[in-house]
């Protein structure tokens, strides 16, 4: 359970208010109860004390002691008993029932010893240790002492009553709080499974896919306002991208043409007998530059093709060994000419689907990017392996490496480490946003790692041809050029008499 969820946060906080609120109401409930209890059971032996003082003592002197005990004994029996009962004038004990259930009573316990006032109440402890509740009223007589009248009565079924309760409340107050945190849980998801919905479904909206929509919560609540609004925005996204690659693309195709005439001109005049030498450097530095301008215009072409889903690819099943060894031997010369060693690391044979001119300009890239940046006698290593249900192809150099605020950059178009020497070496800062786009048509990705100074890795991840696997074995047909033996390290010290073509480094 993630304890930052919106659904852990808010049942967390439902399930405190609620603890905070049983608990509120079970001190109350238990407070209240022991009191309603204890003023019940004082009004009652106050009543009682009323009673006798009513109907027996007063007129007592008038009809006699006889009388009173008689009368007394009818009404209080002197045997067990629940409300204890004592009469008494001075040192006399003119009534009292003696011993209530299982209760022995002190006769010590008198108005004398203690001081009692008229129609007080006290807490006194009788034999046996439990406590004892007992109401005092004070009668002064026309003649003789005055009369105290005791009435008593045990606390034990009060704190019975209280025990009860306090283990009915210590019992079902974390039962009502688990079923409560239980229940909020599951009404948070189902609460939130709206939101879940529109989550998975932005997930999925790509940049090369803002033609989807994601799903509107017909609420009528802020839910429904956001889906709404999501929905505007990607319109309004998908407007703006849109454009911005209709722009590129035309730009590019317009460009194109007046590029070619002014390059053919040029051409021309190259041709043209006894040009001075001042003025045929300038032409010649004139159509370098109208070359590396239709460069640049085919490459921002191919990107938009990509990105827009209009570029025609040729889906098939590629041994992406046999393709990177292939393509690691066509570029090998321009190791050779920095003394730089290529080795190739395959494991197995690895099958994916994709357009293998396009996945050979993967990997011609990313070994022209780092055999640019690597310095005299260094060391360029790709591997390529099969993990899970992705096959992975890794370029790691020996080079200067990538400053750590220039990653998240590298794949932009035009983005450049070291504008300086990259210009030198001949980089125009789009062969690594071309990788990332025929990746991202392909279904896959492409990540960068460096420490500066040290090197820089590249790692390309696609996913692997569905119905082939590293058990199964190779499919039937494969369009590439046949694998090398899986396993060996290739490496190229020697010198190639004969240069092999670049397949589409750009």
């Amino acid at each position: 359970m993630n304890r930052y969820s919106l659904r852990y946060r808010v049942s967390s906080f439902y399930v405190a208010l609620l603890a905070v609120a049983l608990l509120t109401f079970s001190v109350a409930v238990y407070l209240g109860v022991q009191a309603f209890i204890t003023r019940s059971l004082e009004h009652s032996l106050s009543i009682n004390a009323s009673t006798i003082l009513t109907d027996y003592v007063k007129p007592l002197d008038a009809k006699g002691i006889s009388w009173f005990q008689n009368e007394m004994s009818e009404s209080y029996p002197p045997g067990v008993s629940d409300i204890f009962v004592r009469v008494s004038r001075g040192q006399n004990i003119l009534y009292e029932t003696g011993e209530m259930r299982d209760l022995p009573v002190s006769a010590s316990l008198s108005a004398k010893d203690d001081g009692y006032g008229s129609g007080e109440v006290n807490r006194k402890h009788a034999k046996g240790g439990q406590e004892l509740m007992t109401y005092t009223l004070l009668c002064h007589m026309p003649q003789g002492d005055p009369i105290v009248i005791e009435t008593g009565a045990t606390t034990e079924p009060i704190h019975h009553v209280l025990r009860s309760l306090f283990l009915i409340l210590l019992t079902g107050t974390p039962l009502i709080l688990l079923v409560a945190a239980l229940g909020g849980y599951v009404l948070m998801a189902r609460a939130l499974h709206p939101v879940v919905t529109l989550t998975e479904q932005a997930e999925r909206v790509g940049g090369n896919d803002l033609g989807e929509r994601l799903p509107v919560i017909r609420s009528g609540d802020e839910l429904e306002r956001l889906s709404l609004a999501l929905n505007r925005m990607i319109e309004r996204l998908e407007e703006t991208v849109a454009h911005n690659r209709r722009f590129s693309a035309d730009a590019s195709h317009e460009l194109r043409t007046p590029l070619t005439i002014i390059r053919g001109e040029l051409e021309v005049l190259m041709q043209t007998p006894m040009l001075s030498a001042t003025l045929v450097e300038g032409i010649g530095s004139a159509l370098d530059e109208s070359n590396r301008m239709s460069y640049i215009v085919e490459n921002l072409m191919t990107i938009s093709r990509l990105e827009g889903g209009s570029e025609q690819m040729a889906m098939v099943p590629v041994d992406l060994v046999s393709l990177a060894t292939e393509t690691m031997d066509h570029i090998s010369l321009l190791a050779e000419e920095k003394q730089i060693t290529l080795t190739c690391v395959p494991s197995g044979t690895v099958y994916v689907t994709g357009d293998p001119m396009r996945l050979k300009q993967v990997v011609a890239n990313l070994l022209d990017n780092a055999i640019k940046y690597t310095a005299a006698n260094g060391c360029v290593t790709m591997s390529i392996a099969a993990e899970a249900d992705l096959a992975v192809l890794e370029v790691l150099d020996t080079g200067v490496g990538i400053p750590a605020e220039a990653l998240p950059l590298v794949f932009e178009r035009f983005f450049r480490a070291d504008k300086t020497r990259s210009r030198e070496s001949g980089g125009i800062g789009l062969g690594l946003a071309i990788v990332r786009s025929i990746c991202t048509a392909h279904h896959g990705t492409v990540t960068a790692s460096s420490i500066q100074g040290h090197g820089t890795k590249l790692r390309v991840e696609l996913p692997l041809l569905p119905e082939w696997s590293p058990l199964k074995g190779a499919p039937e047909q494969t369009p590439t050029a046949p694998a090398r033996n899986p396993g060996t390290s290739l490496e190229r010290t020697t010198p190639v008499k004969e240069k092999h073509p670049v397949i589409g480094v750009q």
